[in-house]
């Protein structure tokens, strides 16, 4: 009986060394493991910072070329009737959206779709103010209606994202 009991608590004693051992090992595991994960998403975080820095400037330079009071300006080709120059509008507009399309990858959804909204509203701008013209009119007429639409909307949306992506940009880099 005797030995019995000798086996047993040896028995024990083994087992609770082989737990202790168990638990140190799965501890050290664990911090090696949490410790990997923080390096991996550092050096992520490092590898894509300047690819996100570079969306948010495209996206930023984006809108600062569709907006109306830029665009028309950039655009305006004199010589053109209101018609002609609408066309060059939209598809200056539809091209520097496409140019940039990519940048969706490293802005945030709610970002890229107030970007896109933005587009959406500048092209709005342009076809609503070549509506109200007659089919003489001339690309000046149409770029002196496109401002007049613009200036009556108190923050345009360009402007709206902008702010956006800039403070969201801030909240990232913080």
């Amino acid at each position: 009986m005797e030995l019995i009991f000798v086996v047993i608590s040896f028995l024990l004693v083994s087992l609770a060394m082989v737990t202790i051992v168990y638990l140190f090992l799965k501890r050290q595991h664990d911090q090696s493991l949490v410790q990997l994960q923080t390096e991996l998403s550092l050096q992520r975080q490092n590898y894509f910072l300047p690819s996100k820095l570079e969306a948010y400037q495209r996206c930023i330079l984006l809108l600062d070329r569709i907006s109306p009071a830029n665009l028309t300006l950039r655009t305006l080709q004199v010589t053109n009737n209101a018609r002609t120059q609408q066309s060059l509008l939209v598809k200056t507009v539809r091209e520097e959206f496409e140019h940039n399309i990519a940048q969706q990858l490293f802005v945030s959804p709610q970002g890229w779709l107030m970007l896109i909204q933005a587009k959406e509203e500048v092209l709005r701008v342009v076809n609503m103010a070549a509506n109200t013209l007659d089919a003489q009119a001339s690309a000046t007429d149409l770029a002196a209606k496109i401002l007049e639409i613009a200036a009556q909307i108190e923050q345009f949306p360009t402007e709206i994202c902008r702010s956006y992506l800039q403070n969201e940009f801030q909240r990232f880099n913080a």
